[in-house]
């Protein structure tokens, strides 16, 4: 071989082994989230800008349907992080799952009951059919009890549930249900079709908490590395979906994720990222908020009176 062949290709194997590392593939996480919706909006960005490669890991995002579902692939296995409700997380640490909380992305419950036209006001509710996600949980608490404030007996209300947004949004829109539970985009996409946001939950809610994040404890010791890269790099996605030069993208990002209109999801950018901000870039997750979601499942009858967690939640994988 002659010799200039020889230093090229040289050249080459020297270039090609300095950039083989930057390339390679990092441990693979796998992530659920429970649904299509701008509660995950951080981990589409998370994905789409890169943010889990370039902490080292590669992140395999799955659909579970439901928090609960979630909970139990969580304890099966089948995945190394999820993100229940801290409602379906306490009640089921409270009933001996074992699992650890080690953080929260979004710290209150940003839904909305959405209503036909027809319905102006509780009263209306008498005899009509309402969509809720869950028989027991704390919305459906907080519905209730804002019926019972507005002097209407909830038993007089029939209430239907599913764990799915887009389920409950299809209701509402084929008028199968005059009032549904929604989050963003759904409610908003309502709301533009000339329903409206007849209780909002979020000035309810604070001390609450909407997605947490949990692993296995076995997880947790044996792959520490991946978990600080998972959280880093969500805190890196909220960051950075927070800085408005990213609004445009962040628009695209969503819509694409959720598969919703662009406008819808221009509209949800104003109402989470200008207006409620529900993404909590430290991952907080106070003991308050765990007692407080413990105390309500204790008046639902999803844990027993005097029940104590112990030691559920680790914060100390959290980057500073």
């Amino acid at each position: 071989m002659k010799k200039w062949m020889k230093s090229l290709l040289a050249g080459v194997a020297l270039v090609a082994g300095a950039l083989a590392p930057a390339f390679a593939a990092g441990p693979t996480v796998t992530i659920g989230i429970n649904s299509l919706t701008a509660i995950y909006w951080p981990t589409y960005v998370a994905r789409a800008k890169g943010f889990y490669t370039k902490n080292g890991i590669e992140a395999d995002i799955i659909m579970t349907g439901s928090p609960v579902k979630a909970v139990q692939q969580l304890i099966g296995g089948s995945l190394d992080i999820a993100h229940p409700t801290l409602y379906t997380a306490v009640n089921a640490l409270a009933q001996g799952a074992k699992f650890t909380l080690v953080g929260c992305i979004v710290n209150t419950l940003p839904y909305s009951m959405v209503a036909r036209p027809e319905i102006k006001s509780a009263a209306d509710l008498k005899g009509q059919t309402v969509m809720l996600a869950f028989k027991s949980d704390l919305q459906t608490l907080m519905w209730r009890d804002w019926l019972k404030s507005k002097g209407v007996d909830p038993a007089g209300v029939d209430q239907i549930y599913d764990p799915q947004a887009a389920n409950r949004y299809a209701a509402l829109a084929t008028k199968n249900a005059a009032v549904s539970l929604l989050n963003a985009p759904f409610d908003l996409r309502a709301v533009a079709e000339g329903n409206h946001a007849l209780m909002e939950f979020g000035p309810l809610s604070q001390g609450y908490a909407m997605a947490v994040v949990a692993a296995r404890p076995e997880y947790l010791k044996s792959n520490p590395a991946e978990v600080r890269a998972y959280l880093k790099a969500t805190q890196q996605a909220i960051d950075w979906l927070y800085d408005p030069a990213n609004k445009a993208e962040a628009i695209d990002i969503l819509a694409r994720d959720t598969k919703q209109d662009a406008a819808i999801a221009a509209a949800t950018y104003e109402d989470y990222v200008v207006h409620q901000k529900p993404y909590d870039r430290a991952l907080d997750l106070p003991d308050s908020f765990l007692q407080r979601t413990l105390a309500s499942a204790i008046e639902l009858g999803d844990a027993q009176k005097g029940q104590t967690l112990g030691v559920v939640k680790d914060l100390s994988f959290r980057p500073n």
